[in-house]
């Protein structure tokens, strides 16, 4: 077994004059670097020390009682109260918010409260929120009405997910998104690295932030059965109830008259010259499937696979050509649930031409319900 202990640089290097430190730090640019950043008190602290540790070395590393130990490469800061603690890291960002530890988050923040406020309505009766970044279709890039988990964090990366609970506030985001959730977050939110080494997934987080038996809710719309149902797994650990909270979502519920509306772009008949397949064709072969698979009727909630099946376009998201609705294929039967005003003649034309139906987009979930009935 290896034990690494942090040592004075005086036991490791020879003895120099003054004149030839000063020579040194003059010349040395890391030297020239600390003298600039707000840290550079630290350079004559007793046992301060400069390593190059890997962050998983820097885990396992005991230090002695009022060391701290600064890793460049990683741009961490680790410290050890005492002798018998482990070192703990805190990103860089956390230090320039409040170099001598603590929190200073201010005054809060308003949409946070406002958020924590809805947790003890009757109707909702929560311990805390999960905010995802997709829409109801799991649509990656999304309408501006959608940006639930921007709206919250502030947070505009194109992917993340965003934990409220009555005490803190965290966001998980990978590595493209470090920096920029750094500049964007709040002091009142926990950036979580997901992927780097000790980064809990957002259910080991809640387990351990959340006494047993606590409610977490979810808007079900914005996630997909096989996601729930894992959440719903992690989160039995510490007997933590997932609640579907289907009537309404809590962040439009805060966000108000303030939300953008949802578009309502037109759509377009994609020409059967690109498309290469008429809408009819590509029916047949779906029910083909359906039959095989000993099924009567299929929904399609992906945008692409709407656009795709019925050569048709649109203009909702920015740089997508999809537009927002569902599809219910059936066996003598094709329902589109979308937006009226988005249908121009040329379109309704081509879809009755192909014997698909218009219904209201909110129309899709009692028609859902129809088939459990």
């Amino acid at each position: 077994m290896i034990v690494l202990q942090a040592k004075p640089l005086s036991a490791l290097l020879p003895v120099r004059s003054a004149a030839m430190e000063a020579a040194a730090a003059a010349a040395s640019p890391l030297s020239a670097l600390l003298s600039r950043s707000p840290y550079s008190h630290l350079r004559s602290a007793p046992g301060f020390r400069l390593l190059a540790l890997s962050l998983p070395l820097a885990d396992e590393l005991r230090a002695p009682s009022g060391t701290a130990l600064l890793l460049p490469p990683r741009r961490f800061c680790v410290s050890a109260r005492s002798s018998g603690d482990q070192i703990v890291a805190r990103p860089s960002s956390e230090m320039r918010k409040n170099p001598f530890g603590g929190c200073d988050r201010g005054a809060g923040d308003e949409k946070l409260q406002s958020l924590r406020e809805l947790f003890s309505r009757p109707d909702v009766g929560i311990d805390a929120y999960i905010i995802p970044s997709q829409d109801a279709h799991q649509s990656e890039f999304i309408a501006e009405c959608f940006m639930r988990r921007a709206y919250i964090s502030d947070f505009t990366g194109s992917a993340g997910t965003a934990v409220v609970t009555k005490e803190n506030a965290a966001l998980w985001t990978d590595g493209r998104y470090f920096l920029q959730a750094e500049k964007q977050l709040s002091r009142d939110w926990i950036l979580m690295r997901s992927g780097n080494h000790g980064v809990p997934t957002t259910s080991e987080w809640l387990n351990d932030v959340l006494a047993p038996g606590c409610r977490i809710g979810i808007d079900p719309f914005l996630f997909s059965s096989n996601a729930a149902e894992e959440l719903k797994e992690e989160i039995s650990k510490k007997d933590h109830e997932l609640v579907f909270l289907y009537d309404f979502n809590l962040i439009d519920e805060i966000w108000g008259e303030s939300r953008p509306m949802p578009p309502i772009n037109p759509t377009r008949v994609h020409d059967i010259k690109y498309a290469g397949v008429d809408v009819s064709s590509k029916l047949f072969s779906l029910r083909s499937e359906l039959i095989e698979a000993g099924g009567s009727a299929i929904i399609i909630s992906m945008l692409d696979e709407v656009a795709w099946l019925l050569n048709m376009r649109g203009n909702d998201v920015p740089n997508s050509p999809v537009f927002y609705s569902y599809l219910l294929v059936e066996m003598n039967r094709v329902k589109l649930f979308i937006d009226n005003t988005k249908i121009t003649m040329e379109v309704k034309d081509h879809l009755t031409n192909a014997g698909v139906e218009l219904r209201p987009y909110e129309g899709i979930l009692p028609e859902i319900e129809r088939y459990f009935k």
